[in-house]
């Protein structure tokens, strides 16, 4: 047997034998796509939003305060949902593998959330289970001030709105926009650049498939 292309064999056999781990080549897409929706959720919509009330808003003189914390909490699910959309669709013709999973991270975070939740202001002696989907879906749309009381907002409330329910909504925003252009509506967006990525995506399938039939290389040598 040949010594150049033993180590390809080995991988081959190891591969066909079932021996060998799927999970880092999947480990990579999955947190991409499920990052790239938190980031959507947690920073991208704001800073969208509030770049909108600072330029757009302010030069058509349609704003005269800058953007607060609570303008963000009346757009919160507008911020949360349609920046994750858009990235969703775009990333996945670069790399649609498991960018419909993005949802999956966030929904466990948030169902854990509901399963341990406890109203501090419910009585021991009775459960009010639609209290806990209101304390996480009615969202504020008054920013806490750093004052005694932060001016009557539940600051543990909004704490877990910002940090679980917009990561969530942005997840699940993120995998409709990757089924959206799964299902060819991108190619009627962006017909260049669809099927520049198509191509791509060919050529490294065609790579892949070379690669995992070493034997064939093996036989013309020997």
């Amino acid at each position: 047997m040949p010594t150049g292309n033993s180590s390809h064999e080995v991988e081959y056999r190891v591969h066909k034998s079932g021996l060998s781990w799927p999970a880092p080549s999947s480990a990579g897409p999955f947190a991409f796509h499920t990052a790239a929706a938190a980031v959507c959720g947690l920073h991208l919509g704001p800073w969208l939003l509030g770049r909108w009330y600072a330029w757009i808003m302010a030069l058509a003189g349609m704003q005269n305060h800058p953007p607060t914390g609570s303008d963000y909490l009346q757009h919160f699910e507008l911020a949360s949902i349609v920046p994750a959309i858009v990235l969703g669709c775009r990333r996945s013709i670069h790399l649609r593998r498991l960018a419909r999973w993005a949802w999956v991270v966030p929904t466990v975070i948030l169902a854990y959330g509901l399963l341990t939740f406890t109203d501090p202001q419910a009585s021991v002696l009775a459960t009010h289970s639609a209290g806990r989907f209101d304390y996480f879906f009615v969202i504020q749309r008054t920013m806490l001030i750093f004052t005694a009381g932060f001016g009557g907002v539940d600051l543990n409330r909004v704490a877990k709105q910002l940090q679980v329910v917009a990561p969530f909504y942005s997840g699940l925003a993120y995998t409709l926009g990757a089924i959206t252009a799964t299902y060819g509506l991108l190619r009627k967006l962006f017909p260049a650049e669809h099927d520049h990525a198509q191509v791509a995506q060919t050529n490294n399938s065609q790579e892949e498939r070379r690669a995992d039939r070493p034997e064939d290389s093996v036989h013309e040598v020997s």
